[in-house]
């Protein structure tokens, strides 16, 4: 990822960097950047991230048509994704109260705009519940996910334990949870808690940052409310989230701000859908 610029960076080793990439797709890569330790989930690193996220989440517009910020891709430096608390260092971490405006899974689910987790190694405890809290994950073959709050006595208080079992159902979230499995990248693909495996982390990389750019091409309105449909009807019943479709469809259309640009956009993008079709062997 050399073709981005520094938009800012939090705490104070650094924790979390986050960068703009070059062009006008209005995407952000947020950096887990303590690779020393694996990005071992610190006080610092926690706060780090939720600051960033709320920043980028404090760009959103007014009127979603004009967002600037179209898609988030979160990675980890070095050989880990996140590694979790170090539970030798909990009374930091209940000390460092973080909940609310520091809490970094708070901050990630507020998140208006899709978040590609970019998964480069082991995703731990704290660090696979961040990873559960991301919109698509992309995973290169050294990526691995594991809970150990089972294993170091400690219970899950980030949504962890109802999230797998919209992932991967009820016998995976049990099996991983309860035995502190390892989820390689491959069984991870099977059981859906991936989306994508990719060659290595270089390819990872160009990859998240081609996803990303699929979503902010598309339009920011739709996928922003798509975002919130899916969200919210996991929430409910299957009765519920047709309400939720129905009503969000009710203002669709009187929210563009601008409708027969819309459709004339869309126009072109079926013409090339057709051109796309006929290309295919």
């Amino acid at each position: 990822m050399t073709d981005r610029t520094r938009i800012s960076e939090y705490g104070p080793k650094k924790e979390v960097l986050v960068d703009r990439i070059l062009g006008n797709d209005g995407i952000y890569v947020v950096t887990l950047n303590s690779p020393e330790t694996f990005n071992t989930m610190s006080v610092d690193l926690m706060q780090s991230i939720a600051q960033a996220f709320d920043a980028i989440s404090h760009r959103a517009d007014a009127d979603p048509n004009n967002d600037e910020v179209r898609a988030v891709v979160l990675r980890g430096e070095g050989r880990g994704f996140a590694v979790g608390l170090d539970i030798g260092k909990l009374d930091e971490y209940l000390d460092g109260d973080i909940s609310g405006s520091t809490d970094p899974w708070r901050a990630i689910w507020d998140c208006p705009f899709p978040v590609i987790g970019a998964v480069n190694g082991p995703a731990v405890t704290g660090g696979f519940e961040l990873a559960l809290a991301c919109d698509v994950l992309l995973a290169s073959p050294r990526a691995v996910f594991m809970d150990n709050h089972a294993k170091y006595g400690v219970h899950p208080g980030r949504r962890l334990s109802q999230r797998l079992i919209q992932v991967c159902g009820i016998n995976n979230a049990k099996f991983a949870t309860m035995s502190s499995f390892p989820i390689e990248a491959k069984l991870a693909l099977t059981w859906g808690l991936v989306q994508q495996i990719y060659l290595d982390n270089e390819a990872l990389e160009c990859a998240s940052v081609e996803i990303a750019r699929m979503m902010a091409n598309n339009h920011p309105m739709m996928v922003k409310r798509y975002k919130s449909l899916i969200d919210r009807g996991a929430m409910g019943t299957y009765a519920e989230g047709l309400e939720l479709e129905g009503a969000s469809d009710s203002t669709f259309y009187e929210d563009l701000s601008d409708l027969q640009a819309t459709l004339k956009d869309g126009e072109a993008k079926f013409q090339e859908m057709i051109s796309w079709v006929a290309a295919r062997e």
